[in-house]
């Protein structure tokens, strides 16, 4: 019996005699992965054990990856359920997931063919979702593109006095500007997007929640974040992913069919005129104290200062499109 842990041997330990107890055969291998995740290894199965906030959420999820591939999504994982209690050690709350072994070169955003497959699989995805909407209604939340965003672009203006410190002042106005803008015209288009055709969100099309396996297939994993809402949401995110790759190029955004249907909306392009990635990680940086740290510091200011100014234009003519729908 191996143990691969970094940080509390005792918690592990205790981890792994609870593991032994619950499942049905023998543990031979535990991997801390990273921060409350594990590998676990057994002769029968691999399975990833994962911390969840509470008993709710996790079973939440456990019900939800069973309903996607009752409905016929069978790209992402299934849950280990256990008839007892589940798994806790700390007052942490653990669930057991299927291992689905990856490929040796990662999904990235970076290659065009994997931007498409990924698209292709998110669309599979509210396929699929749009039917678990009734049954889900009352279950998780609704997304609220203006109340988050509220909340992004408030705490950002908070933290100026600090971001002045390493933005140039002309570069913290235009933001400024941008947030307004937008937060004001999103506001009015709350109702419009309220009445949009709603399916399951994913909440978080980053490129790390799409898994390549082992046989080529894509999955996409990490339901934390679901809520219920127009699709448009996530394909909004989608779209604020791959910008910096194609160069914050409108031209290039129209090139690709799935996204044709939501250039032509007035809160899509008010949308993609919101600062939303500069603003998250600003917010991260500082709330996490982790400024001191230059390689932390400048990812976070070359996120910013690269292709500002062909964001700027992009930007300019996000406004100039949406004015034409008013």
């Amino acid at each position: 019996m191996k143990i691969n842990s970094r940080g509390d041997d005792d918690s592990v330990y205790r981890l792994l005699a609870l593991l032994q107890n619950k499942l049905p055969y023998p543990v031979k291998d535990l991997k801390r992965i990273r921060k409350q995740v594990y590998l676990v290894v057994t002769d029968y199965a691999w399975l990833i054990l994962k911390e969840f906030p509470s008993y709710k959420k996790l079973k939440i999820q456990e019900a939800f990856t069973n309903s996607l591939h009752y409905e016929g999504f069978h790209a992402t994982y299934r849950f280990f359920s256990f008839e007892q209690d589940p798994i806790i050690i700390d007052n942490r709350i653990y669930g057991c997931i299927e291992y689905i072994p990856g490929s040796l070169k990662p999904f990235s955003y970076m290659d065009k063919d994997s931007r498409n497959e990924a698209l292709s699989l998110m669309g599979h995805y509210y396929n699929c979702t749009e039917r678990l909407v009734d049954t889900y209604r009352y279950i998780l939340p609704d997304f609220d593109i203006f109340e988050k965003w509220s909340e992004r672009g408030n705490q950002f203006k908070l933290n100026l006095p600090v971001a002045a410190q390493f933005l140039k002042g002309d570069i913290l106005q235009e933001l400024n500007g941008w947030i307004d803008w937008s937060l004001y015209h999103l506001e009015r288009e709350r109702d419009n997007i309220k009445n949009q055709k709603k399916v399951i969100l994913h909440g978080d099309v980053a490129h790390h929640n799409f898994h390549r396996g082992l046989n080529g297939e894509l999955y996409l994993i990490d339901f934390d974040l679901i809520s219920i809402g127009p699709k448009s949401m996530d394909y909004l995110q989608y779209a604020n992913r791959i910008l910096p790759l194609i160069g914050w190029s409108h031209h290039q955004l129209q090139k690709i069919s799935l996204l044709q249907p939501f250039l032509n909306e007035r809160s899509f392009l008010i949308g993609l005129a919101f600062p939303t990635d500069v603003l998250r990680e600003w917010n991260r940086i500082i709330r996490q104290n982790k400024l001191h740290n230059e390689l932390a510091r400048n990812h976070v200011v070359e996120l910013t200062e690269q292709q500002f100014s062909k964001r700027r234009k992009f930007v300019q003519k996000m406004m100039k499109l949406a004015d034409r729908f008013q």
